[in-house]
């Protein structure tokens, strides 16, 4: 947090801006109250990582064209690659601009696609 937050308060845009990490609070279903700081560390795989191999395979053996990339929004895989340290990669049922949207909806032919797909991930590195 504080070496992104140090990058930002240098920028000469910025001068005399006081730039902070918020703070979120959260209360849970059963009424517990969860705080902490708003940061969802960047995290990325080399195109190499036997993971990301891994995964390309199953996802390709499932029928699946697969594309290298980055998602424009947050998972929680800010926390299981960058904190927890799991190699991690992202796959969606369906298009990017389809998620995270009001109204947002899957087409029955992406939902079976990334059935596939996850088919695919799970069983390629098993039978490596």
């Amino acid at each position: 947090m504080e070496s992104v937050l140090g990058e930002i308060q240098q920028l000469p845009v910025l001068d005399g801006v006081n730039a902070t990490i918020a703070d979120g609070e959260y209360t849970t279903y059963t009424g517990a109250t969860l705080r902490g700081p708003k940061f969802f560390p960047a995290w990325k795989l080399e195109a190499d990582h036997p993971f990301v191999q891994f995964a390309l395979a199953g996802l390709r053996a499932a029928g699946l064209d697969p594309r290298l990339g980055a998602y424009r929004f947050c998972t929680n895989a800010a926390y299981s690659a960058r904190v927890a340290n799991v190699p991690t990669v992202g796959f969606g049922p369906s298009p990017e601009s389809y998620a995270h949207m009001v109204d947002e909806y899957i087409e029955l032919t992406h939902l079976y696609a990334a059935a596939r797909g996850y088919l695919g991930i799970i069983e390629t590195p098993l039978s490596a």
